[in-house]
């Protein structure tokens, strides 16, 4: 066989394997990472879909710094849920972490800038919480 056909027959394996890999990874489950720390803005999913729209990170950012405790508890902003808010994407909650985020703003002492730091884990784009804490502040 002269180089060529050798070229050709190599390129042609090269993409049958990876149309191959391509098509298993297509039936794999999502996959999650575990024992994260996630720092963001918590905020309510129905202020939060809201900001992220316009896709400025610095209005979003700007928007869920002045978001309030008392918006975050209101009947419907506390039914649609709770997540974080990172980088201008807006990260939702499993069930659980919708429970432990209205506990925090029901205990919290602050009126707004609910930077928080979360630990758990990412699933698919789903934050499944085990914790809720402040931020602590960068040290500058």
């Amino acid at each position: 066989m002269n180089r060529i056909n050798k070229i050709v027959i190599f390129a042609l394996a090269l993409f049958f394997a990876s149309v191959s890999l391509m098509a298993q990874g297509s039936k794999m489950e999502p996959k999650s990472s575990s024992d994260k720390s996630f720092t963001g803005y918590v905020a309510d999913k129905m202020c939060a879909t809201g900001w992220v729209k316009s896709g400025d990170v610095a209005k979003i950012t700007a928007k869920a710094m002045k978001h309030s405790k008392g918006c975050a508890l209101e009947d419907d902003c506390q039914a649609s849920g709770y997540g974080l808010v990172i980088d201008g994407k807006f990260y939702k909650f499993d069930e659980k972490g919708d429970k432990i985020a209205a506990d925090f703003f029901q205990k919290s002492k602050k009126k707004s800038d609910f930077l928080v730091d979360v630990q758990g884990s990412m699933q698919g784009d789903v934050i499944n919480v085990a914790s809720i804490a402040d931020a602590k502040p960068e040290k500058k």
